[in-house]
């Protein structure tokens, strides 16, 4: 009877150490599994880099797309690796963002044929780049697209993202976005040429007139006068002219020798910039008309 007893006791314990071993087993291959599967060893690394959309110009309408190359580090990669999930997140833990200080870019994340998932928080890279990657091929997938027809202000814009295989840890690709200095005429207030007329000029005469533009940053106007400020007989040519002056906005230009005028960088906002153009009282004029030619080249920098 004892030894009975006994016996049961063990084959009783040695089914429950049996059942425990199968527990830990189980438990390996799924740490395995998340690294990169049973016959992963453990994963692969990647490298990224920025392939496109490194610039943005505000006075363009071409489309803008951003991308990123992944690569697989080393060779002889285990076919088993293609199981492993591979991601692209904010470094910020938030939704993906381009920021230059206070001031961030405008976009939209793009679903591309080489991704299965595609939002403001996370990309997951589909079964065929996977595979593609593993084959050690370079992998190129679009993921922002700029929002057209934006005007932020000039300078590069940041944004850092994580680039992670399976439990490994992540690889921080940094997209950076240069946006060039421009100026845009509003022309809802005029045409871009003018013809500025000053009538009758014997008891003098003045017109004023403004220009209305945006600049996303500081500007240099160039100012110049076909005849060296001079109003110049149509018929008798430069041996008749009648000389006029000009302000631009509050500041006297001297037409002789040309002007260059610099704005500093104020903000977005439209700008509204005045000239004034006046011609002294003369008499001793031939009669007919008189003309200038007046260029104003407008430089953001």
């Amino acid at each position: 009877m004892n030894n009975g007893w006994i016996g049961q006791r063990v084959r009783v314990t040695a089914m429950a150490l049996l059942a425990w071993a199968g527990v830990f087993a189980e438990t390996a291959i799924l740490a395995q599994g998340q690294g990169g599967g049973a016959s992963c060893n453990g994963g692969y690394r990647v490298t990224g880099r920025q392939a496109s959309g490194q610039s943005y110009d505000p006075n363009q309408a071409n489309r803008t797309v951003i991308q990123i190359t992944l690569q697989a580090e080393g060779n002889n990669i285990r076919p088993g690796c293609t199981g492993v999930p591979v991601t692209i997140t904010p470094q910020s833990g938030a939704a993906f963002s381009f920021a230059n200080g206070g001031d961030q870019l405008g976009f939209v994340q793009i679903n591309s044929n080489l991704v299965s998932e595609a939002n403001v928080t996370r990309f997951a890279l589909n079964g065929n780049s996977r595979r593609r990657l593993v084959r050690g091929e370079a992998v190129t997938i679009d993921l922002f697209e700029l929002n057209a027809g934006q005007f932020p202000a000039a300078g590069e814009y940041r944004g850092t993202v994580l680039v992670q295989v399976g439990n490994a840890l992540p690889q921080a690709v940094l997209l950076a976005i240069t946006v060039r200095p421009a100026i845009r005429f509003l022309a809802e207030h005029g045409a871009m040429t003018r013809d500025l007329s000053f009538g009758e000029v014997s008891a003098g005469s003045v017109i004023r007139t403004a220009v209305f533009y945006q600049t996303n940053a500081a500007a240099n106007i160039t100012i110049v006068s076909q005849n060296r400020g001079r109003l110049v007989h149509t018929v008798q040519g430069p041996g008749s002219a009648i000389a006029y002056s000009l302000t631009y906005d509050g500041v006297a230009v001297n037409l002789a020798s040309g002007a260059q005028i610099n704005r500093p960088f104020r903000g977005l906002l439209a700008r509204r910039e005045e000239m004034v153009l006046e011609v002294a009282p003369g008499t001793n004029r031939f009669a007919g008309d008189y003309r200038d030619v007046l260029t104003l080249l407008y430089t953001a920098y």
